[in-house]
């Protein structure tokens, strides 16, 4: 597994760590946020998010079958987590996500499930007038990097910062503009057998 926390490093990753399965939090209210108050963008617009994607429930089920996740992040400035370069930050989340768990299935972990901040329609498919798994019935036009949202799945983000031993302060709007070097993290995860 440490080879797989330092893959990740390598494909800029700033930090990863291996934590036991049943420390990860999962609770519905996180997943419940993507509809409201404050409804996201992307809320339906994509398989790998509420409400197409997995029930907190059931993902919390799921989860007891596992026995490791990796979790990785990448660090970076507030201002560039909130601005225009947070969809290449989630971009780069999502890749790395999906190369780990591929590599992580090449080693005979089958069952490796990759997990990633963001959107997939907002990321990859934004040029496509509606998402063509959910709309048309068709395969994805991109299964080697799209990955379910962590918060979509109800992941307690605070929590498994916690547990990675990470800094974590919720981003604050004024926050972006007060201070240009104040930094944040945007992470992904990988659930091994």
């Amino acid at each position: 597994m440490e080879d797989l926390s330092t893959q990740a490093r390598s494909l800029g990753a700033t930090a990863a760590v291996i934590i036991p399965a049943h420390a990860l939090v999962v609770e519905d209210r996180f997943a419940a946020m993507c509809a409201a108050p404050h409804r996201c963008p992307s809320y339906g617009l994509a398989p790998g998010c509420p409400p197409h994607t997995m029930h907190p429930s059931a993902f919390r089920q799921q989860v007891q079958t596992y026995q490791q996740i990796l979790v990785f992040k990448i660090d970076a400035p507030v201002a560039d987590l909130t601005g225009e370069k947070r969809v290449a930050l989630a971009r780069t989340i999502h890749r790395i996500a999906a190369t780990l768990e591929q590599e992580a299935r090449r080693r005979g972990l089958a069952r490796a499930l990759g997990l990633a901040a963001g959107s997939c329609k907002e990321l990859f498919c934004a040029a496509e007038e509606a998402c063509v798994v959910l709309h048309k019935q068709q395969p994805c036009l991109h299964p080697d990097l799209a990955r379910p949202s962590i918060s979509g799945l109800g992941v307690n983000f605070a929590a498994l910062a916690q547990i990675a031993g990470w800094p974590f302060d919720k981003i604050e709007p004024d926050k972006a503009t007060n201070s240009e070097s104040a930094m944040g993290l945007m992470a992904g995860l990988i659930l091994l057998t």
